[in-house]
């Protein structure tokens, strides 16, 4: 409905607004005089108040015209704002829809320019626009999503593959083993009597398997939700088995419930025959020097070492050590890359300390595992049941098995640069 404005009203709208303004009020007067002049003839007015009547109706188309023309020419000041933002419109940009419409206008500049003098006609703009990234609000939400799971880093497991690996369906392994050998044989002249005391004396020792576990409890809707949650959590708890067994059976107490160990077993290095003995010794020598030893305690006949075990840092090292002119020490007997030392292979991991070595004959170790490693989902554990919570669980049991007499074929060296001391010849 139209609302007339007073004198100040008016003045204070823009000069957009006052053209529509007089446009919408000419209308409604426009209106009320035809309703006058209806209502006038219907009563049968005199001539001269119909006439009066009609010639105010002109007068208003009159003045209807002249607001028509000025609201245009306001619409034409507007269009030209617009054309005039095409020369700012960088064609660098990808155009979207705003580009269309302001490209669309330059082209047809001239014909809204005689659109505005002429008053009258029409101007078709054509509007192509092309889709950018701004019409969408984040580009985010359509990105493709790679498969898998980044994973932190973590220490690869590789002692147990060392060992002999084999089964049990038993709580204990037992084995039978010499306890003492008497060796006493004699020359004899002929057939005279002689006394002998040879004697040997056996005992049965046992391994019990011990037990190795890690859980996580998971909301089960967090892994009904999101797939990859249930392979994650039986990774996690796997892994976490699998490191732990790795950490027992190098560094374990062989304390019940803990596992047997190369650690446990293995004695430590003293120089004994080979103090003193090497010239500017490098680790390699140290590695060679090891495994002479572990070989002479098998009587060079029951015992070859295969592996040494060094923290990455030495294993490194070993392969820049360089004499006094920069020259490299390794000798023809050590691989180029420093990972085989005669028959003895290098093995770097980061579970053994800096500056220790272990070296050993690992065929005289197995590895017993009862069952194997086992997964299992469950909710009977506390409350999982109410909360919907299920507990996943990782577990072996298992042991290593050395037998006694084999003890000696493990060597700890637990300080490298002390043991390379030992046997520099002066």
């Amino acid at each position: 409905m139209f609302k007339e404005l007073t004198g100040d009203q008016f003045k204070a709208l823009s000069e957009k607004d006052q053209a529509a303004y007089i446009v919408e009020k000419n209308a409604h007067d426009i209106k009320q005089v035809n309703e006058k002049l209806d209502t006038a003839t219907k009563s049968a007015a005199s001539k001269e108040d119909l006439e009066g009547l009609k010639s105010e109706i002109m007068k208003l188309k009159d003045a209807r015209t002249e607001a028509l023309e000025k609201s245009m020419k306001l619409q034409g000041k507007e269009m030209s704002k617009l054309v005039d933002q095409v020369q700012k419109f960088s064609s660098n940009q990808p155009r979207g829809f705003k580009g269309a419409v302001l490209e669309e206008l330059n082209s047809k500049a001239n014909e809204l320019k005689d659109l505005v003098v002429k008053k009258h006609g029409a101007v078709e703009l054509e509007i192509k626009a092309q889709q950018d990234a701004s019409d969408i609000t984040s580009g985010l939400d359509f990105a493709q999503m790679e498969s898998g799971v980044s994973q932190i880093p973590t220490r690869k497991p590789f002692i147990r593959e060392l060992f002999i690996n084999s089964t049990t369906n038993k709580e204990y392994i037992k084995y039978t083993e010499q306890e003492t050998v008497v060796r006493d044989a004699k020359n004899v002249a002929g057939c005279a009597p002689s006394t002998h005391d040879s004697k040997i004396t056996w005992v049965v020792n046992d391994v019990q398997m011990t037990k190795i576990r890690d859980f996580v409890d998971v909301c089960f809707d967090m892994m009904e939700d999101y797939e990859f949650v249930q392979s994650e959590i039986t990774n996690l708890v796997n892994t976490d088995v699998r490191l732990r067994v790795d950490q027992q059976l190098l560094l374990g107490t062989g304390v019940y419930p803990q596992t047997n160990s190369v650690d446990s077993v293995a004695s430590d290095f003293a120089a004994g025959g080979y103090a003193a003995s090497v010239a500017v010794p490098t680790i390699a020598d140290l590695i060679k020097v090891v495994g002479c030893q572990i070989s002479d305690l098998g009587m060079n006949n029951a015992y070859n070492a295969n592996y040494a075990l060094l923290n990455p840092t030495d294993a490194c090292l070993m392969q820049l050590e360089k004499d006094a002119n920069g020259n490299y020490l390794l000798p023809s007997w050590v691989t180029s890359d420093g990972v085989q030392v005669g028959s003895i292979k290098v093995v770097a991991n980061q579970l053994v300390p800096v500056n220790t070595m272990y070296v050993g004959d690992f065929s005289k170790g197995t590895v017993f595992s009862r069952r194997g490693l086992g997964v299992q989902f469950g909710f009977e554990n506390n409350d999982n049941f109410e909360r919907e919570v299920v507990t996943v669980k990782a577990y072996e049991r298992l042991n290593l098995r050395i037998k006694n007499n084999d003890a000696n074929a493990f060597m700890k060296v637990p300080d490298i640069q002390a043991a390379l001391t030992a046997i520099t010849k002066p």
